[in-house]
């Protein structure tokens, strides 16, 4: 990891987390209208591929890209993000199913990566605003938290944002199927290895959901 998101022994969980990242880019886009969110042009980049970018600035050491809906669409873009990262570092994953939910998706993502990683970042692909810095503020929430705090997501107000980033074991969950994470509802559940990280950063809550969203940032 950075040498941003590092921090003295003893002061958090680890000196240096080996972080694997989940890239979501397998939805329909049915509130956009039907269309390939991953594809979508901001300031002439990709959406996938400024997520991808943003992952590779931050130093996390391997990606999962979740595509689906859209697969023709979306696929193409990877061969161009081969450039940010070292050999099997990343990876794409498809959803075979035509009809799934966001937790599909994440479990899919999830088993993907090696089980060398110590955290999982779950990262939307309709999240412009979000640079660098950002993600790494959420990696130092992290390390710096409670020893027993195994999930964080950033709090902007009462409105929960994204990206967030877990423990080993709650991906093992995951994996197993295990909870009601993918879903939204866990961060109801205000369980003791929950942190919602506060914060007034704007740039955790904006994404690209419908064409109004779209249309605030291409004119």
């Amino acid at each position: 990891m950075t040498e941003e998101a590092c921090c003295e022994p003893g002061d958090c969980k680890t000196a240096r987390l080996n972080i694997g990242a989940v890239l979501l880019a397998a939805g329909k886009g049915a509130r956009l209208g039907g269309r390939a969110k991953g594809a979508i042009e901001i300031a002439g980049e990709p959406l996938l591929l400024r997520g991808l970018r943003i992952l590779s600035e931050v130093g996390v050491d391997e990606v999962a890209v979740v595509t689906g809906h859209y697969h023709s669409e979306v696929s193409p873009l990877m061969a161009q993000a081969e450039r940010l990262f070292d050999d099997d570092r990343l990876v794409e994953v498809t959803q075979p199913m035509a009809d799934h939910a966001q937790a599909d998706s994440l479990r899919l993502g999830v088993a993907s990566l090696s089980q060398e990683v110590d955290a999982v970042m779950v990262l939307p692909v309709d999240m412009p605003a979000l640079t660098r810095g950002d993600l790494v503020a959420l990696i130092g929430s992290y390390k710096h938290a409670d020893p027993g705090i195994e999930f964080v997501g950033p709090m902007v107000g009462t409105r929960p944002g994204n990206p967030v980033l877990f423990s080993r074991r709650i991906a093992s969950q995951i994996v197993q199927g295990e909870g009601d994470f993918g879903s939204g509802a866990w961060r109801h559940q205000r369980s003791d290895w929950l942190l919602e990280w506060q914060t007034d950063n704007l740039h955790y809550l904006a994404d690209i959901d419908t064409p109004e969203d779209l249309d605030g940032w291409i004119q």
